[in-house]
């Protein structure tokens, strides 16, 4: 098989450079052909797997963390061709594998890439531009993840930390003050005005690395899952985290849970939103489509 190999040396505090030889040699021992590319800027990785699906490589992996697994996404949904998405989980929180069966070992992520099998699951898309293979946050979420941004690129040797520091960040912006958002939502055609901390659109189950949002997603259903945080008292945020991390929160009044294949949320104010970590420019409004089997992804 053509395949090409992206790496983000800076992901996860630097994990690729400290495994990139390992993950290479066991590629290269067990016959796989490939060409390497780096990335050296946000962004790259999708440039980089767009010019390789037009070029006709039938795989591409990420060597990286959630963002370049993301970026590579819309690389591939940028071409005409469908080549196929492997990954070698190296980030901070690799949270897109635990609603998949990919092993976060490794090893055992490279003999995957050697023996497994192709499955095709869906995704979402948000306003005709950017796609998304595991979840999109809109409002405080995204907050947090640019808070955890931050931290991250001011102590890169927090890398043993891991997934700790979205935990660490939410703490910080539940100490400060922080606002809601007047949205009108429409779910599949049903609309609803509500005040909101935030929203969770999730093809995937888990995000912010233990936070389990939306707990019954799944990756190939043809169906989104929307978790709605409704406005409430920073204490009650606070003690409903360990629910989240169960994903037991739906019984938690003012969270409330749909599945559906398109949403709309319009708001007065300009509102942050994230995938995988990666913020986006504030808007006043999101469409999220799903769009079923659309992407192939090697799997055990």
């Amino acid at each position: 098989m053509n395949t090409e190999i992206i790496v983000n040396l800076t992901a996860g505090g630097g994990k690729p450079k400290k495994h990139l030889e390992t993950v290479l040699n066991y590629l290269e021992e067990n016959g796989l052909n490939f060409r390497l590319k780096m990335t050296s800027r946000t962004g790259e990785a999708t440039e980089l797997a767009r010019k390789a699906a037009d070029e006709g490589m039938e795989v591409i992996i990420s060597v990286g963390g959630d963002g370049t697994i993301n970026e590579i996404i819309n690389g591939i949904m940028q071409s005409k061709n469908d080549p196929a998405l492997g990954i070698i989980p190296l980030g901070w929180a690799n949270d897109f594998i635990k609603s998949t069966d990919i092993s976060p070992n490794i090893i055992k992520a490279c003999h995957t890439l050697i023996k497994g099998k192709t499955k095709r699951i869906d995704l979402g898309l948000i306003n005709q531009q950017i796609y998304f293979g595991n979840i999109c946050g809109i409002g405080f979420d995204a907050e947090i993840a640019h808070l955890a941004n931050q931290l991250k690129n001011k102590h890169p040797h927090w890398n043993t930390l891991s997934a700790y520091v979205y935990i660490l960040a939410t703490l910080k912006k539940l100490l400060a003050p922080f606002g809601y958002h007047e949205v009108k939502i429409k779910i599949d055609g049903q609309e609803t005005q509500l005040k909101i901390l935030f929203i969770a659109v999730g093809n995937g189950k888990i995000y912010g690395g233990r936070f389990k949002i939306t707990p019954e997603a799944i990756l190939d259903d043809g169906l989104l899952e929307v978790c709605v945080v409704e406005e409430m008292g920073r204490f009650k945020y606070l003690m409903s985290i360990p629910k989240v991390f169960k994903g037991t929160h739906r019984s938690i009044k003012g969270i409330n849970f749909y599945r559906a294949k398109e949403i709309i949320i319009e708001s007065s104010e300009p509102i942050l939103a994230q995938v995988s970590g990666e913020v986006i420019e504030s808007q006043k409004k999101f469409i999220i489509t799903l769009l079923p089997k659309r992407l192939k992804l090697i799997v055990p």
